[in-house]
């Protein structure tokens, strides 16, 4: 059955990362979570596309600035004449982790198979009608229309090498969500930096350096990747000296990190947000005790969950300051963001409960709220304040 989420509020994560004293040539980099496949076109996920772009290229990147930037695309530019047709072109001297040349079928091949069924990527793509390979080193996308933003869209989107994923029977993207598994799941073939040298899922995943890799060669050359859920055990591990960087550092250990010597605590806005979301168009709701409707349907019940949702005292509370709260889905440094865009309203209960009241909820409900835990930074906590929250117009939330 389909399902639709919608945003109800966001909250800006604050990336933080800490580091201690490492050899230059090789890292031990920890995270709360691993890369959920290697399938390079399954899953569209944070943690899944970091890993890759160490093994995999895509045409296009961003500098700091979020500006594009040339990868295994050199130019890009509307056809003359035509503004439904993008042109790229191609770096040439590009070789696969196999030694295979790279050229332009591998991006015809990659850009279709990221288009194709099970691919968590496809909404990324939705505007290619077809693309043709014009030569070697040249690729033409044709749109169902002007799309003058979709270079945008490939930033994420790994070119894989047509041949090898032929002798692989790889044409179809791994079917992540019913457990599917296919000869990507576990191996690759790239044109990046960094090739696969060893993968235990949730364990570590070990990289060296490319030595045919077409950029500046960078300073480290093996990478450990390893996966700790916990986060004090992460932080342990650093302190002892077993690893050298952790990321989601729980925001409660920051001042105290920052004041140990031998460490470095870096602190940033992520371009990324965290959200609720209801599940809406189901009539009635599984997880729910009302049987004839669905309350997520109704705009007045939606307005009263916002209107409980404290975005201020989360950030002071369970995110210790480490997080910056916001009415849409945009970081100030990304284009299009307003100051009017993102103002939020102030908790407002009674008229919450109002609105409960007006909607036909007058006593509320009770539903499922899925929640992760340590996928991010206090993610239980903070959906368990909410949770508190919402308790207040009368929905009884249950944490699963």
């Amino acid at each position: 059955m389909h399902s639709s989420l919608t945003r109800i509020a966001a909250v800006l994560v604050a990336s933080t990362m800490l580091a201690g004293v490492a050899n230059a040539e090789t890292i031990r980099w920890a995270r709360s979570s691993d890369a959920l496949t290697l399938d390079p076109h399954s899953q569209n996920q944070g943690n899944t596309h970091t890993l890759a772009h160490h093994i995999y290229e895509t045409l296009l990147g961003r500098d700091n600035d979020g500006s594009l930037t040339p990868r295994l695309a050199t130019e890009w530019a509307l056809k003359d004449g035509d503004p439904t047709v993008w042109v790229f072109k191609l770096r040439e001297g590009v070789k696969f982790h196999n030694g295979n040349d790279f050229t332009a079928e591998d991006v015809v091949y990659s850009i279709e198979r990221a288009k194709s069924e099970f691919s968590n990527m496809k909404q990324l793509h939705a505007e290619v009608q077809s693309v043709k390979a014009v030569d070697d080193h040249t690729v033409e996308f044709q749109m169902t229309g002007p799309a003058l933003i979709y270079p945008n869209n490939l930033t994420n989107t790994f070119i894989m090498d047509k041949t090898w994923s032929d002798e692989h029977d790889l044409a179809t993207v791994q079917d992540f969500a019913s457990g599917a598994s296919n000869y990507s799941v576990l191996n690759t073939n790239g044109t990046g930096p960094y090739t696969l040298v060893s993968r235990e899922v949730d364990v570590k995943t070990t990289l060296t350096y490319n030595d045919d890799w077409w950029g500046e060669k960078p300073p480290v050359t093996d990478i450990e990747y390893l996966t700790i859920a916990d986060a004090q055990t992460r932080i342990s591990a650093l302190l002892s000296g077993e690893i050298d960087i952790v990321q989601d550092v729980p925001p409660q250990d920051i001042d105290r990190l920052s004041n140990t010597d031998g460490f470095k605590v870096e602190i940033g806005p992520e371009n990324r947000f965290i959200y609720f979301g209801y599940k809406f168009g189901d009539e009635p709701l599984k997880s729910s005790n009302i049987t004839d409707s669905n309350p997520f349907n109704n705009p007045l019940v939606r307005e009263a969950m916002e209107l409980v949702l404290d975005r201020d005292a989360i950030k002071q509370v369970v995110m210790r300051g480490q997080s910056i709260p916001t009415g849409i889905p945009n970081p100030p440094f990304v284009r299009g963001w307003t100051e009017e865009l993102d103002a939020y309203p102030a908790p407002d209960v009674e008229k919450a409960k109002a609105l409960m009241a007006e909607a036909g909820y007058p006593d509320g409900f009770s539903v499922t709220l899925d929640t992760p835990n340590n996928r991010y930074v206090n993610d239980e906590a903070i959906s368990t304040a909410y949770v508190g929250m919402l308790g207040q117009i009368g929905i009884n939330v249950t944490l699963a």
